[in-house]
């Protein structure tokens, strides 16, 4: 070993000097240089990890909202259409009361419009008969050329109506 100290001229002194002068470089760099940069890059590691964790509540915040939102769209739609068919209901509603409305006032129209054509035509067929009944007796005064006395001519007037009551039934 002796030889290859002599050989490669190594010097045991300047090797601990070396040593020494490096493990001081050492420890300054390490206390001024690479302690400081640690911390500055934990510290970094930390504010990175921490915004991470912030965009991950951020980003669950942001889909539930977009749940929420999409909900209350929905039910917004669903409150809408319930809306549109109550509506349509009243309306169909509405409409079937106001056609019934019109329809009994159409058949009231029509039932007064009965009873009145009726009405007119009983008392038409009154006058008629009545009228009938004077033509007749007109008639049969003028046939027979004599005159008849008060009962006679109403009793040849009622039995003329009771006749056309008769032909009226019969038709």
């Amino acid at each position: 070993m002796d030889e290859l100290i002599k050989t490669f001229h190594i010097d045991w002194r300047l090797i601990i000097a070396q040593a020494i002068n490096f493990v001081i470089v050492f420890s300054v760099l390490y206390y001024f240089g690479i302690r400081p940069l640690m911390t500055i890059m934990t510290a970094r590691t930390e504010k990175i990890e921490g915004g991470i964790k912030n965009a991950e509540v951020i980003e669950e915040k942001l889909q539930q909202a977009e749940k929420d939102k999409q909900k209350e769209i929905n039910k917004g739609r669903k409150q809408g259409q319930e809306l549109v068919v109550a509506a349509e209901k009243d309306s169909d509603l509405l409409r079937r009361e106001k056609l019934e409305k019109t329809r009994l006032e159409a058949d009231k129209i029509v039932t007064s419009a009965k009873q009145e054509i009726a009405s007119e035509r009983s008392k038409m067929v009154k006058d008629v008969k009545q009228e009938l009944g004077n033509l007749v007796l007109l008639a049969s005064n003028k046939i027979t050329a004599q005159t008849l006395d008060e009962k006679k001519h109403e009793k040849l007037i009622n039995q003329v109506i009771d006749e056309l009551k008769q032909a009226e039934i019969k038709a």
